[in-house]
């Protein structure tokens, strides 16, 4: 491969391995690497440099071409990452259910029109599926780069010919100081779009270009020049061993590792060349390494969420070495017969620079069109037949009343919808409420039912990720969900107060995630009492019995459920192979003692708290789902599960005939 030896960094390919090595440890085995996603922040860092350096160089030669610049944008990423995402294609195919695969399609899109991050935000958080069940979600990092790309060589191009260096730097250091400040605040508030927008990511892309702005100015003695490359490891290495997914991330917490890649590129700018860390990263085999770190990026993370969706549980660690080693074989082989044939170096002219963006255009919109169609066909349930083809039918429907019920507005909005039961005349009160989050949601058909057999008019009023836990703020990543749920908490009570009436309410939610770093949001309610607690933390039991007494003093009967059995992999495959063969299905599930140790804490205290109220009754789905060995996610040939943490409707009207309908008298 033709190569500007005089113009080449070796060292950077070595920090590239670096990078790759922090990332494929992370999701292989995180509790190695718990940080290893910065070296997505490594990348960046490089990706800004880079781009950089080769804008400048050529501007001063006379040479760029922005037609040019995009054509070989497109001739070094395009190719590889077309090719596995057809790949995974077509093996989303053999593999996955359909919700998946429609979900596959869509991802197929944004991936190839460049806003996989905005996708991934919008539907990250509570309710969306496992980033297993994602195969493309890394490409959410790779549209914040070429978001980038779209927008830094344009603003380049105008500043550079007529804005001195020094104060080229100065404004590339405010656009940076302002993303960085935009991450932080963005943190506190929304770390999903912290994580995933390129305004808040930029930060880290442009301290690559401040890099490549301050290297002619930048020249170091071998002592220096292996201090900051000793630097800089340290600092990125161990950002990989100390952060880890609870802690905000990125903005500061971000900081050591940019600086610290940052570090190790200048140190092998001297005049002399690499020094000491650097040297060692412009050692050949580590420069191979690097050398393959795209490919290895496109194919790794495709190949660890295929193979633990067809094993329908988390992958032992032999498995994800066979993962791992798997990915390692098609990233070598993408580099030799896609990246290198593909690659261009040199002067483009126009004639060819349209030629390939054209042809690029082509290709995303053959890609993107066939993932649109896999999205408007629901991922293709024809693929299948018979028993298997039922039970995908019924696990592609959540409670229908979700989209017009669930949520802080909807509480008053939408009462003919959200009436369940008897229907309520104007001007009467409702009778029985739904009150939770997303697990209390999926109950929704089966109270239904209990409605309609005693003709109660009944309303949904759920907020997903909100526990009914009057007056309770979560703490989830070090960030308080107070204002995020306390909306919800003050519609649940004008809800009460405006249906005098109601004489049941069914409360649900993912109970063991608000059995612990509960607080105060403060919720002023008449007749709400506030729990004590020790510094501002509150007892889950605490929380629970003040909302329940807010009802009971009201005359309200309170009926508790338990969460269901919640799974780390659908056992959808595994369920449809059962079927097909005549096995059980059991065993497929989750194992019983894991369940009901999760549960534990909670059941006990939903059960301690029925048994002091004769007006509070409580439902346990594990006593149904759970046998001595397994909790099953069938249930006398009927399907239950929507997705891991999910009932459909289907499963949910199927366990009325064996959860006790409450009494809405004392």
């Amino acid at each position: 491969m033709a190569r500007d030896r005089a113009n080449y960094l070796p060292h950077v390919d070595g920090l590239r391995a670096i990078a790759i090595l922090l990332v494929v440890v992370y999701h292989a085995w995180p509790s190695v690497l718990s940080g290893g996603f910065v070296g997505v922040d490594v990348f960046f860092v490089i990706s800004g440099f880079l781009i950089t350096r080769l804008m400048l160089a050529e501007m001063q030669a006379g040479t760029f071409s922005i037609l040019a610049f995009f054509a070989r944008r497109i001739r070094r990423l395009l190719p590889a990452a077309a090719v596995m995402i057809a790949t995974v294609l077509a093996a989303g195919w053999l593999i996955l259910l359909p919700e998946t695969y429609r979900e596959l399609g869509r991802s197929m899109v944004a991936a190839l029109l460049m806003f996989a991050n905005v996708l991934f935000y919008r539907t990250a958080g509570y309710f969306s599926a496992p980033a297993e069940e994602k195969p493309l979600l890394h490409t959410w990092s790779l549209s914040v780069e070429d978001q980038f790309y779209l927008t830094w060589p344009l603003l380049l191009l105008l500043l550079a010919p007529r804005v001195p260096r020094p104060w080229l730097i100065a404004i590339t250091l405010a656009l940076l100081a302002a993303s960085l400040s935009h991450a932080e605040a963005k943190l506190a508030v929304n770390p999903d779009y912290a994580f995933y927008l390129l305004a808040p990511r930029a930060w880290e892309l442009l301290a690559g270009c401040v890099t490549a702005l301050a290297a002619q100015r930048l020249s170091f003695a071998r002592l220096t020049s292996s201090l900051l490359g000793a630097s800089g490891l340290v600092l990125i290495l161990a950002s990989g061993f100390v952060l880890n997914s609870s802690k905000p991330f990125p903005g500061l917490a971000a900081a050591p590792a940019v600086l610290g890649t940052v570090l190790v590129i200048v140190a092998g700018l001297g005049n002399d060349g690499a020094q000491g860390p650097a040297r060692v990263l412009a050692w050949r085999p580590v420069v191979v390494a690097g050398l393959l770190s795209y490919s290895l990026y496109l194919w790794h993370w495709p190949v660890i969420s295929l193979a633990q969706f067809a094993a329908s549980r988390p992958l032992t660690p032999g498995e994800l070495a066979a993962a791992v080693g798997l990915s390692v074989l098609l990233a070598a082989l993408s580099w030799r017969f896609v990246e290198l044939r593909f690659r261009v170096h040199g002067p483009v002219s126009t004639r060819v620079a349209l030629k390939t963006i054209a042809t690029g255009a082509a290709v995303m919109a053959v890609l993107a069109t066939t993932g649109g169609a896999i999205r408007a066909f629901d991922g293709v349930p024809s693929r299948f037949d018979g028993a298997v083809r039922k039970l995908f039918d019924e696990m592609a429907n959540g409670n229908p009343l979700r989209p017009f019920c669930d949520g802080d507005d909807y509480a008053f909005k939408n009462n003919e919808r959200c009436n369940f039961g008897r229907r309520k005349l104007p001007g009467e009160s409702f009778e029985m409420a739904v009150l939770g989050d997303s697990n209390a949601d999926h109950f929704v058909p089966l109270v239904a039912d209990w409605a309609q057999e005693s003709q109660l008019a009944g309303r949904q009023v759920t907020r997903s990720a909100c526990a009914p836990l009057l007056g309770a703020a979560l703490k989830v990543k070090r960030t308080w969900r107070k204002l995020e749920c306390r909306p919800y908490h003050e519609a649940i009570v004008a809800f009460v107060e405006s249906n005098p009436g109601l004489k049941l309410v069914v409360l649900s939610g993912v109970w063991p995630d608000y059995a612990r770093h509960l607080g105060w949001n403060g919720l002023n309610a008449k007749g709400l009492v506030r729990p004590q607690g020790v510094d501002g933390a509150l007892a889950f039991t605490e929380v629970l019995a003040s909302t329940v007494r807010y009802f009971r003093a009201r005359g309200i009967r309170v009926h508790l459920i338990g969460q269901v059995p919640h799974f780390k992999v659908l056992p959808a495959r595994c369920t449809t192979a059962a079927l097909a063969a005549g096995r059980d299905v059991a065993p497929c599930g989750r194992h019983a003692k894991d369940v009901r140790a999760e549960l534990a804490e909670t059941e006990t205290a939903l059960s301690a708290l029925a048994a002091s109220d004769p007006g509070v009754t409580v439902t346990l789905p594990t006593a149904t789902l759970c046998g001595p060995d397994w909790c099953s996610p069938m249930k006398d040939g009927v399907f239950l599960y929507r997705n891991t943490s999910h009932l459909n409707s289907a499963g949910a009207r199927h366990l009325a005939r064996y959860f006790t309908l409450p009494p809405t008298r004392e």
